[in-house]
């Protein structure tokens, strides 16, 4: 059955797809370090090391066609697949096909129209010798994008990448077709109906469209980086373009008991789904809708021309370098980013930050943590930390990264916040509370951005002391380490800062000379 027609989308009710987080183990080995980030394993893109999946084969076989477009289901209930010791049908009918033909068609009117890479195409029709593994017979018949109906194992729908399309402009681009669940409720019928599929169609064809740029992995086998993060965040993210004001991420983001940047920003902007967020971010704060293109298609140039491993990250600061005209760069768009998602649910602010910012979670925040605990640098991780109104002593300690990025965020009994933006600095870092303030602080820890390199970095919390008298460097250990800070101040007769000054005048005479170096040893030798 072939049906030739331009096809107009009907909108149907607004119910979204669920779609399952898991968190696991994620090597990168640029960095030769484990991150958290999300499984593919559950992500609707194939990855064909966990899930094998094909081009469904049907007894029965039809297909409708678009302009771009071919749908290849059965009605015929005989169509089955034995799975999980049942057998379930790839049952469909042609009204369901001819739905899922607008939908995709309409979604692929819109990447078009945004200026996006089409996908490439599958196979070549000038091959005649049908005995060719080559030839379209193999590849749904012919060089239209290719999506089968029937029993989707686990997601609503899933794209698999199928074989590389070295040709200009991107020569790392992959084919692929779609696999869609049958609206029949034979599997997974809460992933399923008909209601919602718009949604699903407009996230999978946006997959599609990121293979025409290059693969979820980058980089020589044994040295990939694998990005299935990226590419479910993007096609979350442009289910928006799609259809504006969509539903899922609003969902993911309202879910508190979800993983998203605002319930674990610890996770910083390698998220999955909810990950969106990020990327609705740049958009806004760069006032550039096609910034997420751009970012796809420097990625794109970047597998072309190399075999090494590719990182967004990099990435995401030249495109922010770029459109803000070299006025803000990825780490400033960290800080202002975790400003953003500081002021969500319970916290929201009318007109500013995020505009649906109300009906999101509120950002979570800790308390102050009571041992070392470890931060990511490099990639968006945030903490929001609840402080007393008492001064602080923050030690950070780390092989590589100089500074973080911090923001203390005050509240006062009536609601009104204030910000201090600074650094806390490699080693110790003093950081004046105003005790008397009556009201709460809470202070934001951002990863900063150097390099594409990531490390774990320690930081140790707790209420500031006083140093005492003679505990020149500050470590509140007075031992020979001041000694030698006092003997070099004598001797090159440098003037030292003035909380230095008064903790090396030990005798309290006004002068640093040998009689404070001989009373400074006589403390230490007493204390021993």
């Amino acid at each position: 059955m072939e049906l030739s027609k331009q096809y107009v989308l009907f909108l149907l009710s607004s119910v979204i797809f669920p779609l399952n987080l898991s968190l696991t183990d994620y090597h990168d080995p640029q960095a030769n370090h484990i991150l958290d980030a999300v499984d593919i394993t559950d992500s609707c893109i194939i990855n064909s090391t966990n899930r094998n999946f094909d081009r469904f084969q049907y007894t029965y076989p039809q297909f409708i066609d678009g302009p771009h477009i071919r749908v290849h289901f059965t009605t015929e209930a005989v169509d089955s697949m034995f799975f999980n010791n049942t057998w379930f049908t790839h049952q469909s009918n042609l009204v369901y096909a001819t739905t899922v033909l607008e939908q995709v068609e309409y979604a692929y009117s819109v990447y078009e129209n945004e200026g996006w890479q089409a996908p490439p195409p599958d196979c070549d029709e000038s091959i005649t010798d049908i005995n060719n593994s080559n030839h379209c017979i193999n590849y749904g018949g012919n060089t239209l994008y290719d999506v089968y109906i029937g029993l989707v194992q686990g997601p609503a729908a899933a794209v698999s990448p199928e074989n590389l399309y070295s040709e200009l402009p991107y020569l790392g681009a992959i084919t692929s077709y779609m696999l869609f669940a049958n609206g029949l409720g034979a599997y997974g019928s809460s992933d399923d109906l008909l209601s919602y599929n718009y949604y699903i169609a407009a996230h999978e064809m946006h997959h599609a469209v990121e293979f025409s740029y290059g693969s979820y992995g980058t980089g020589p086998p044994g040295n990939q980086l694998f990005q299935g993060w990226m590419l479910e965040q993007t096609a979350t993210y442009m289910e928006n373009i799609v259809y504006p004001n969509s539903m899922h991420l609003g969902i993911l983001l309202g879910n508190c008991n979800a993983t998203t940047p605002l319930s674990s920003p610890e996770l910083g902007v390698y998220m999955s789904y909810a990950g969106a967020l990020w990327q609705k971010y740049l958009v806004e704060t760069l006032e550039d809708s096609s910034a997420i293109r751009h970012i796809w298609e420097s990625y794109g140039s970047q597998i072309s021309n190399s075999n090494e491993p590719v990182s967004f990250f990099s990435i995401f600061d030249d495109i922010i370098l770029d459109t803000s005209d070299n006025t803000m760069n990825l780490e400033d768009a960290y800080i202002e980013y975790s400003i953003w998602r500081y002021f969500t649910g319970e916290r929201a602010i009318p007109n500013q930050y995020f505009e649906e910012s109300g009906s999101y979670c509120t950002t979570t925040t800790i308390p102050m943590p009571e041992d070392d605990f470890q931060f990511l640098s490099n990639l968006g991780t945030t903490l929001y930390i609840e402080i007393p109104n008492a001064d602080l002593t923050i030690h950070l300690e780390s092989d590589h990264t100089e500074y973080l990025p911090a923001i203390l965020i005050a509240k006062d009994m009536d609601e009104n916040y204030s910000m201090t933006e600074f650094n806390l600095l490699d080693g110790n870092n003093h950081i004046d509370i105003d005790e008397s303030f009556e009201g709460n602080h809470t202070l934001i820890i951002t990863s900063g951005y150097s390099a594409d390199e990531y490390e774990n970095i320690t930081i140790n919390m707790g209420l500031y002391s006083a140093p005492e008298m003679g505990d020149i460097n500050g470590d509140l250990i007075i031992n020979v380490l001041d000694v030698v800070i006092l003997v070099n101040f004598i001797l090159q007769n440098q003037f030292p800062s003035e909380q230095e000054q008064d903790l090396s005048d030990v005798n309290s005479d006004g002068v640093l000379n040998v009689l404070d170096v001989v009373q400074l040893i006589n403390t230490i030798l007493s204390d021993s």
